[in-house]
């Protein structure tokens, strides 16, 4: 049985979709800390967090014509889990590329060395990534470099979820192979 909650929810979900800014800002004042909290919890950085479920709202207002929402607080718990995931899934893509940059420039033995090493990594990485099939190379790209996430690259390319994630996982597997290779050579 629907709780008197859930019917007020819906209600303003409802006209939310068409565009009334009043209950897109009832949603925001009644669901922003629940959210907040989460987001804090898992990112465990309070700016960050409040980062997180910014841009959820604002994604939520700018995609309200064609969202379709059966529970918000389904969506939004799992909006929030999502992007708290990507983030710290980014983040730790971006420490790996970052310590990898930062082996290099010490076990360098010069700056030509060095400027070489780093045309180097970013050529493999671009061989890589073309030697991908379209799609796959497509899927991370909009992944990687776009900031989409699964279902958003699901929706738009019309495909499952499960696939967007089989694709990722053999673009990363693919490149990593490729840096991994690299590294051997560099430094042997």
């Amino acid at each position: 049985m629907p709780t008197k909650t859930n019917l007020s929810s819906n209600l303003l979900v409802l006209e939310f979709t068409k565009s009334n800014k009043r209950a897109f800002r009832k949603l925001y004042e009644l669901y922003w800390e629940v959210m907040y909290i989460k987001a804090t919890s898992i990112v465990e950085n309070e700016a960050i967090a409040k980062d997180i479920v910014q841009e959820i709202w604002i994604k939520l207002w700018q995609k309200r014509e064609v969202i379709e929402i059966r529970s918000f607080e389904a969506y939004i718990h799992t909006a929030v889990r999502n992007n708290c995931y990507k983030y710290l899934r980014d983040k730790k893509f971006s420490s790996v590329r970052l310590d990898f940059i930062e082996k290099s420039y010490i076990l360098s033995e010069s700056a030509s060395k060095k400027q070489h090493d780093l045309e180097e990594t970013i050529s493999t990485i671009k061989h890589a990534m073309n030697s991908l099939p379209k799609r796959c190379k497509q899927i991370f790209e909009l992944s990687r470099f776009k900031h989409y996430s699964n279902e958003e690259i699901a929706m738009e390319l019309g495909i499952s979820k499960k696939s967007v994630e089989n694709q990722i996982s053999v673009a990363v597997k693919s490149i990593r192979s490729n840096l991994t290779v690299l590294l051997i050579f560099l430094f042997s």
